[in-house]
């Protein structure tokens, strides 16, 4: 009878164990970590309250004065929390409109690209422009950062919430061809709107972005390659691949340097 009882209780101890196992990878399914004191310093965390309490997306300062994000992170009223890691930032107003790529010619169709201007010049060390004849290419990996959700559902299913630290993950370059078909199939509308623009893919086991992440940069070899854009499974993380921006898309990259550029000066102007 002491056996029978001693099984059982080993028993329930190891169900315990495994079901605690099972939260804690749930947990971590995502597959990020705390990023170095000293990593993504640029990184700014986008908000829509004067407090930047709210996450509405991430971004990358690329000058002293300019953030690139995503398009699809604009709101009128957007405020803009710098220095965010390792804190404890400082929130600015973005008082200046976005500047939205737009093709010419072509009814002025919007990519996912956005750039914010800050009022005055701030101290943060922003992250350098890529060197495009040397960009990541398919098998490498890049290094994506947000304040998303760490967490997922039963079966991986997506919830909402938000880190209370900023998380680093790595990816690795994919090929685009199965989430153009995923979407091309599942989502038409949605992949109608999205073909005409230049986007690479990244993918990682047990690793995925989260609604929060969008805007964020996609970083290799401390350069700034290219800005988080969409997941290709809106239902289940770790399911299909996730897109970025190509900022060295020849079109991306010389409207970023023309929009970011200080103004010269002119001799005659005193």
């Amino acid at each position: 009878m002491a056996r029978l009882a001693l099984l059982s209780l080993l028993s329930l101890l190891w169900v315990g164990v495994t079901m605690s196992t099972a939260v804690d990878l749930q947990k971590r399914i995502i597959g990020g970590q705390t990023c170095g004191q000293n990593e993504r310093q640029y990184h700014v965390k986008l908000s829509t309250d004067p407090t930047g309490s709210s996450l509405l997306c991430g971004g990358s300062l690329i000058s002293k004065q300019w953030i690139l994000t995503a398009a699809h992170c604009w709101k009128s009223n957007m405020y803009a929390v710098l220095g965010v890691h390792p804190g404890p930032g400082q929130v600015v107003k973005i008082i200046e409109p976005a500047v939205i790529f737009k093709e010419k010619n072509t009814n002025e169709r919007t990519h996912d690209l956005m750039l914010l201007k800050l009022p005055s010049p701030t101290k943060v060390r922003p992250v350098r422009l890529p060197e495009c004849k040397r960009q990541p290419t398919i098998g490498q990996k890049v290094q994506m950062a947000g304040f998303g959700a760490t967490a997922v559902g039963r079966n991986n299913r997506r919830i909402s919430g938000t880190s209370n630290t900023l998380q680093c993950a790595d990816f690795e370059l994919v090929d685009c061809q199965r989430l153009q078909n995923v979407l091309r199939n599942n989502n038409p509308q949605f992949y109608n709107k999205r073909q005409h623009q230049s986007w690479l893919c990244y993918q990682a086991p047990g690793v995925d972005t989260c609604p929060g992440d969008s805007g964020g940069g996609v970083v290799f070899q401390n350069r700034i390659y290219g800005v988080h854009s969409f997941t290709g499974d809106a239902n289940f993380a770790c399911s299909e691949s996730a897109a970025f921006m190509n900022i060295c898309h020849e079109p991306y990259y010389q409207w970023i340097k023309t929009t970011i550029a200080s103004p010269k000066k002119c001799w005659w102007c005193g």
